[in-house]
C-alpha cells in the first residue's frame, strides 16, 4: 500500500507555540509517500540509504514502525520513501513521513485505525525522537489544510508563498535552544512569546496582503530576537526588503526555510508552494 502526507508551512507562532501560544499553520501542496510491503524482516529505503530498523538513520521511520508494533505485531515490511519535501528545511518533512508511514502500515496490515489515532500515535513518534514537539507538524500532515492552533480552528489562507530554502538543520537542536535561553531569561522570553502569540491571532483574521507581510517582519525580528536567525538569512531577508517583499523564518530556524507572499515574481533561488487542503491518504 501507499500512502502520502502533505508538508506544511508554518506562518506564524512557531517555538512560541510549543510554550502554549497561538500558531497559524497550513499544509502545502508538497507531499511524503511511504509504500509498505508485507514482508518477513523490515527493511528502510530513502534518500537516506537502505537499512533495516536502524534508528540513527532512518530516526522517524524506525519509531513510527516501533510504535505501530504497539497497535498490531507484524513480522516485518519493506518501506520505501519518496519525497518531495526538503529534509531538514522546516516545511514538515518528519511529520509528513511518520505520518505517511503509519497510515501505510494503518492500511497494508489493517490496523484499523482512523486518521485521529494515526495523528495521536505520530505526535508521539514526534516526542518520542525530538523530546518536546507541539504536535503541529503531525497534525496538518494528517488533516491537510490551514488551522489556528492549539485551538484547531480553520482559517482562510488565499495566498501562495514564496520558499528559499538555506539547507538542512536540526529541529531538536534549535527547540533545546530557545528552552536553554528560555531558563536563563524566563520574563524577557515569556514576554516575546506572548508578542508572537498577539501577531498569530491577528493573522488568522487577515485577509489583506499588506497587513499579512507586516506581521510577517514583526514575527521575524521576534524570532531573531530568541536566537533562531543567523546571519546568511538575516542578509537574504535584508535584500529582499530592499525589493519591497517582506519574508521571515517558518519552523525551527537555524537555517531551514524562509518565506514570503508570491505576487507572482519568484525571488531568485525559491520555489513557490500553495496550501493543500487535503491531508494523508492512501493512494494505493
Amino acid at each position: 500500500m501507499i500512502a502520502s502526507a502533505p508538508g506544511k508551512i508554518i506562518l506564524f507562532g512557531e517555538h512560541s507555540v510549543v510554550y502554549g501560544r497561538h500558531a497559524v499553520v497550513s499544509a502545502i501542496n508538497l507531499r511524503c509517500r511511504v509504500k509498505v510491503r508485507k514482508s518477513s524482516s523490515f527493511k528502510i529505503k530513502s534518500v537516506l540509504g537502505e537499512s533495516n530498523l536502524d534508528f540513527d538513520r532512518h530516526p522517524y521511520v524506525v519509531q513510527a514502525v516501533r510504535r505501530f508494533l504497539e497497535v498490531k505485531n507484524i513480522p516485518g515490511a519493506e518501506i520505501e520513501i519518496e519525497s518531495e519535501i526538503p529534509i531538514g528545511s522546516g516545511l514538515g518533512s518528519s511529520g509528513a513521513v511518520i505520518v505517511a508511514t503509519l497510515a501505510a502500515l494503518n492500511a497494508e496490515f489493517k490496523g484499523g485505525m482512523d486518521k485521529e489515532d494515526i495523528f495521536q500515535m505520530a505526535k508521539q513518534v514526534e516526542i518520542d525522537v525530538q523530546g518536546r514537539a507541539s504536535g503541529i507538524d503531525p497534525f496538518i500532515s494528517t488533516f491537510g489544510g490551514s488551522w489556528l492552533f492549539p485551538e484547531r480552528k480553520k482559517v482562510s489562507m488565499p495566498f501562495k508563498f514564496f520558499v528559499i530554502n538555506f539547507g538542512s538543520r536540526s529541529t531538536a537542536e534549535m527547540v533545546k535552544k530557545v528552552a536553554e535561553l528560555r531558563e536563563r531569561h524566563p520574563e524577557v522570553m515569556e514576554k516575546i512569546f506572548d508578542s508572537i502569540d498577539a501577531v498569530s491571532l491577528e493573522a488568522a483574521e487577515i485577509k489583506s496582503e499588506d497587513r499579512l507581510e507586516e506581521l510577517i517582519a514583526i514575527n521575524q525580528s521576534l524570532l531573531r530576537a530568541i536566537g533562531v536567525s543567523n546571519p546568511e538569512i538575516d542578509e537574504t531577508i535584508a535584500e529582499l526588503e530592499r525589493k519591497g517583499l517582506k519574508a521571515k523564518i517558518t519552523g525551527a530556524g537555524g537555517g531551514g526555510c524562509i518565506f514570503g507572499l508570491y505576487k507572482g515574481e519568484k525571488p531568485e533561488g525559491s520555489f513557490v508552494v500553495e496550501p493543500e487542503k487535503e491531508g494523508v491518504r492512501v493512494e494505493e
